[in-house]
């Protein structure tokens, strides 16, 4: 598996663009930023094919490069969870308007209702919905090269927020702790967690030393 990744906006987010080698045009990438400009830079300099957008969440630092992607890529495929779906056309839901700009794309084109095996641009991953950061929260595992996408679900040393205005800050940070630990701790401690901000980090090592799982 060929990973490349970019960080984007002023969120400083994680964008990965997945394919099965370096030499393979057929690309997925996982989650944007607010500013898309660097990945389709990348995506045209590299000559690539992006077939699938995975958005692991619908924050408007995850799905802001949405649009920009499609108007530039016909044939990409916009994804996400069904519990998130509704964040991409309204802008309160998905927090861009309290930034004071609207933020919305089109539907998405597949909607994730199930925990099961989805495969993307000839690669395998096991889709695994962790609520808590919101409510249609996933984490994508690749079991044949041990990387675990985690979104906002967990960070090196860390997890994702749980205390935004209209959820209940507590419940919510109860749902996250134990879908981390239930759902992604399992996985072998050599799994590669590639998170959406920040540096790279394990299983083992979150076991051991997060704070929040401790």
């Amino acid at each position: 598996m060929q990973i490349d990744k970019l960080v984007l906006g002023a969120y400083e987010n994680n964008c990965y663009i997945i394919r099965e080698d370096k030499n393979t045009a057929d690309c997925t990438i996982i989650d944007t930023g607010l500013d898309s400009e660097p990945l389709i830079d990348f995506l045209n300099k590299e000559k690539l094919n992006p077939l699938f957008l995975i958005l692991t969440h619908g924050h408007a630092d995850h799905i802001a490069g949405a649009e920009q992607l499609r108007r530039n890529f016909k044939n990409i495929k916009v994804c996400i969870h069904k519990d998130d779906a509704n964040m991409l056309g309204d802008a309160a839901s998905n927090f861009s308007r309290f930034a004071g700009v609207d933020i919305t794309t089109a539907p998405a084109d597949i909607i994730f209702d199930k925990e099961k095996t989805v495969e993307f641009a000839n690669l395998k991953f096991e889709l695994i919905h962790t609520p808590g950061h919101t409510l249609g929260g996933i984490c994508l595992y690749n079991k044949e090269n041990e990387v675990l996408f985690s979104g906002d679900t967990l960070f090196a040393g860390s997890i994702g927020r749980t205390d935004f205005a209209g959820f209940d800050a507590e419940e919510c940070f109860r749902q996250l702790v134990k879908n981390i630990k239930t759902r992604l701790l399992i996985l072998p401690d050599d799994t590669t967690v590639l998170p959406g901000h920040g540096n790279r980090t394990s299983i083992g090592r979150e076991k051991r030393a997060n704070p929040f799982l401790c």
